[in-house]
């Protein structure tokens, strides 16, 4: 594509239907908003607005069944955009330009909100679109978000092109027959780039997982609902800093990083879950996903702090996003951790134990980053999970024929596996290693060790 039409994808943002740059706001924080919704739950909608630096200065609730036109009723949106046009300084609807509908609307039911209210009118795939486009940060991330934009913006064109089909008058932000079809060959020849990018990332990844396995490196994936804790339990276990803040999906693309004092272990963190996600995310993100669903053991990460019944929706709804990738992984992969015990009472851990147990889930590990509790016994059933048992090598002191320091096997050693403890055997001159280790991994060391390397026995950790 030509710079003329790069600058032009730019100007396509989320809902807009192909509206000139000039009649849509591209800074969202401080804006105010109204939120409509038919569910009461949207505490998360308004985390989510606020996360982006809206302004929500009225929630409107309307009963029953959703208008699968408009989401509201027309009455009821005939007066909300008749109160917008007569809204004076000393209204609390000054200053609003944008409309929140509390769901994922089709492509008809934002299209007809924004004709009936003529303001600019967002669901929650615009919410997060908008979140997401603020958040991203590294090349990965920018491409899927881009990616899961334009198929937004190509669903709403869509629909605008069917209305004019019609004959139907198009209303806020369409711009003409001539202007829509030119937006949508734009938008169509760059998502087919888009694609082709994200499918040679994927070949790439995949190639780098394939070498990883056949060296015998093991991988524990981080898998959660938004805001769980997962960066901050990545960054205590493999040492390595992320950004860390409380907010939703401050994690967009994958982190990986060695777990501490073991070379061959790798984690990998992700984006989070959160409730509904829309379709046109999880398709875009779901090699991001996936990363993390293929390992060896995948950590399902819960916040302890939830009260009990949003605990459970978060559980339900991680647990219901990762049966969509069962194929990518089995259950009894899952190693569930609770997070952030240090703010809960111990009553409250035992109650959200039975919770987790009642889903078929194995018992939770529970951890706090603030006092590091959990941790070493969290990284011990992890290398019990993915090395059974420890080993015992004896490294024998080096001969004529035998000449390697057992400094450099140690150093060896220490490169393929967990070194639990060193321990010199005086009368022999032998120093006994205890350490987790992948089978096939030393098999293929010792095989080079010219006898100076002997297996004692496998250990259980009753006896370390």
């Amino acid at each position: 594509m030509g710079e003329s039409s790069i600058s032009n994808i730019d100007i396509f943002l989320p809902g807009s239907g192909g509206a000139n740059v000039n009649t849509i706001q591209t800074k969202h924080s401080g804006r105010k908003c109204i939120l409509l919704h038919r569910r009461k739950d949207v505490e998360e909608t308004i985390q989510l607005a606020k996360a982006i630096g809206l302004d929500i200065v009225e929630c409107i609730f309307q009963s029953g069944k959703e208008h699968p036109r408009s989401f509201f009723g027309s009455g009821r949106l005939n007066a909300i955009s008749a109160e917008l046009e007569v809204i004076n300084s000393a209204h609390p609807w000054h200053g609003v330009d944008l409309v929140l509908a509390h769901t994922n609307t089709n492509s008809t039911q934002i299209v007809e909100l924004g004709k009936i209210l003529g303001v600019e009118c967002w669901d929650r795939v615009r919410l997060l679109l908008n979140l997401f486009t603020n958040q991203a940060n590294s090349v990965e991330a920018k491409l899927q978000v881009k990616l899961a934009m334009l198929q937004a913006d190509r669903s709403i064109m869509r629909e605008l092109a069917n209305l004019q089909n019609k004959g139907e008058k198009l209303g806020w932000g369409a711009g003409g027959r001539h202007a829509l079809e030119n937006n949508m060959k734009i938008i169509d020849r760059e998502i087919s780039t888009l694609l082709r990018k994200k499918r040679r990332r994927e070949i790439s990844e995949n190639e780098r997982r394939k070498r990883r396995n056949k060296e015998g490196v093991k991988s524990i994936g981080l898998i959660g609902y938004t805001n769980a804790g997962k960066s901050s339990l990545f960054q205590t276990m493999a040492g390595k800093p992320v950004l860390i803040e409380d907010q939703l999906f401050s994690t967009l693309e994958t982190t990986i990083g060695r777990m501490q004092k073991s070379p061959r272990i790798l984690m990998v963190d992700t984006i989070g879950f959160v409730d509904n996600l829309p379709a046109v995310l999880l398709d875009a993100f779901n090699s991001t996903i996936k990363e993390s669903t293929m390992c060896d053991i995948i950590l399902l990460i819960i916040d302890s702090e939830d009260e009990k019944n949003e605990f459970i929706r978060k559980l339900e709804t991680t647990l219901r996003e990762l049966e969509s990738q069962k194929e990518q992984f089995e259950f009894k992969q899952l190693q569930v951790v609770l997070t952030k015990v240090d703010l809960v009472s111990f009553e409250k851990l035992d109650q959200l134990s039975d919770i987790i147990m009642s889903y078929g889930l194995d018992p939770a590990v529970c951890t706090s980053c603030i006092d590091k509790r959990g941790v070493i016994k969290l990284r011990d059933v992890l290398l019990s999970k993915l090395f059974r048992t420890p080993v015992l090598i004896d490294i024998l002191p080096p001969t004529e024929n035998h000449h390697i320091s057992q400094l450099a096997i140690i150093a060896h050693l220490y490169e393929l596996g967990h070194v639990i403890k060193e321990t010199k055997l005086d009368t022999l001159d032998v120093i006994r290693i205890t350490l987790w280790v992948d089978d096939g991994v030393l098999n293929r060391y010792l095989s080079k060790s010219n006898n100076q390397i002997i297996i004692s026995k496998s250990i259980s950790e009753a006896n370390i």
